[in-house]
């Protein structure tokens, strides 16, 4: 079974963002396992994702790609070769398994220590460049790009303080801030940008563009705007200066959107298109 593009590309991305601001990262056969041993509380912190396929470059999968069933035993696995805390949070990416095969691994996690919160879906969008009319696209004067120079323990706090109101994260020890630090870090692959009023940030957005591996794909890792400041269009002001900047040579953004929330409204709006759904749950290492 050949793996849709939507899938391959967006699952891709989706890896190698996480992977470029992580510690270290292992290699599974069906998952990949994002270490960071400077943040044991964060959510996105000793993260696995398991997704069933070996998508180390996205021109194998958009040739054929295959899936790929997981090992009977690989939740014990899991928890033997990454003793807690190592693994306390693991995603399956159940979108192309038969439901019976979802449900026989996810009890085998539970029997290995975990609790399962079932049935999360994500809608997977795309903007396709060469087909968008895209008279949206506009430049914004209050929008700045945050550059390595310019970005200093200043500036990280109020984008991380910006983050945890928009997402709730707190007490994370200042991983927020390190994270965003090291995207800043790494212009070539992120593009960290910020809308300020006054003398914090209202809103802002981090694209990812792997100029490396795949120079006409890009992701829209995350895009916020402080509670405060909702219904303003910070949002799309912020997201229509970040796509006006996007290389020449991108052809596809892909983001991912909370099925029927008001995001996906958002983004329609923008041109993005839902190009398919997945179906996750999240294990997550009972530490007791």
């Amino acid at each position: 079974m050949t793996l849709p593009r939507w899938y391959a590309e967006s699952r891709f991305l989706l890896a190698e963002s996480t992977r470029a601001t992580a510690d270290t990262t292992d290699y599974l056969v069906f998952g990949r396992l994002f270490r960071t041993p400077t943040n044991r509380e964060h959510r996105d912190a000793n993260h696995m994702h398991i997704s069933f396929c070996h998508l180390e470059d996205p021109r194998d999968c958009c040739g054929g790609g295959a899936l790929a069933d997981p090992p009977a035993d690989i939740a014990a696995t899991v928890r033997q070769l990454y003793a807690p805390p190592a693994t306390p949070r693991c995603t399956v990416d159940c979108t192309f398994k038969d439901p019976r095969l979802v449900a026989r691994l996810l009890r085998a996690f539970e029997r290995a220590g975990y609790a399962c919160e079932r049935g999360i879906q994500d809608q997977v969008m795309c903007l396709d460049l060469s087909a968008a009319a895209l008279a949206w696209r506009a430049t914004s004067s209050r929008v700045a790009r945050v550059l390595p120079e310019a970005c200093d323990a200043e500036l990280a706090a109020l984008l991380a303080a910006c983050n945890a109101r928009c997402f709730g994260y707190s007490g994370c020890g200042g991983w927020v801030a390190e994270k965003l630090r090291r995207q800043v870090r790494l212009p070539s692959e992120f593009r960290v940008y910020a809308l300020r009023i006054g003398a914090r940030v209202a809103a802002f957005a981090v694209v990812y563009t792997p100029w490396e591996k795949a120079r006409h794909l890009a992701l829209v890792q995350v895009l916020g705007t402080d509670p405060r400041d909702r219904r303003q269009g910070l949002a799309t002001e912020v997201l229509a200066h970040a796509l006006a900047q996007l290389p020449a040579s991108c052809e596809r953004v892909y983001l991912d959107a909370v099925k029927d929330s008001f995001a996906v409204e958002l983004y329609r709006r923008l041109e993005f298109e839902p190009v398919g759904l997945v179906v996750s749950a999240e294990c997550t290492l009972l530490l007791t």
